[in-house]
């Protein structure tokens, strides 16, 4: 078992590379955000007709005091 506790998910940041967490998942829209860890950018994804997430935007947390 992992000692680390968390919500870390696969996925890597756009931008610096990071481990990505999950902030928001609706099974109903199918879409998902995840938030990086280290520079706090939020990745929107979207499920395409086969399944995939694919990555619909990359924007900055308006909440997130290190920007």
């Amino acid at each position: 078992m992992s000692n680390e506790t968390g919500r870390k998910h696969t996925g890597k940041c756009f931008d610096c590379d990071g481990s990505l967490e999950l902030v928001e998942f609706d099974l109903q829209k199918d879409t998902k955000i995840m938030k990086c860890q280290q520079c706090g950018l939020l990745h929107h994804y979207k499920k395409d007709l086969l399944g995939k997430w694919k990555l619909l935007k990359v924007a900055k947390n308006p909440n997130d005091p290190n920007r």
